[in-house]
């Protein structure tokens, strides 16, 4: 009767595995050096503008809701939007990190 660490033991090297595995690596080096180059590149620029869009979002619902008239854009709408590209800060540091593995 075999157990499991009789088949852990009796693993065979298997060329082609290996080959299909060196090739895949090599690919994926090639692919993710030039994305995280340019998300490195970019990441000041995407986070200023994600704060900059954010902030004048919550002003301007800010200031709409302060208005006599009524708004055309609702205020949680606004609210909304400033916190998801407050969010996508975080998500835009974990493609960095992804990439930089």
């Amino acid at each position: 009767m075999k157990t499991v660490t009789d088949f852990r033991r009796r693993k065979e090297p298997n060329a082609v595995a290996d080959l299909f595995r060196a090739i895949l690596l090599s690919i994926w080096g090639v692919v993710r050096v030039p994305i995280l180059v340019i998300l490195a590149f970019l990441e000041p620029f995407v986070r200023l503008l994600l704060v900059g869009i954010a902030i004048l979002s919550l002003l301007t619902g800010l200031v709409y809701l302060g208005a006599s008239s009524p708004a055309p854009i609702p205020f949680w709408l606004m609210v909304s939007v400033s916190v998801g590209c407050l969010l996508l800060i975080p998500a835009y540091h974990f493609m960095l990190r992804l990439f930089s593995r």
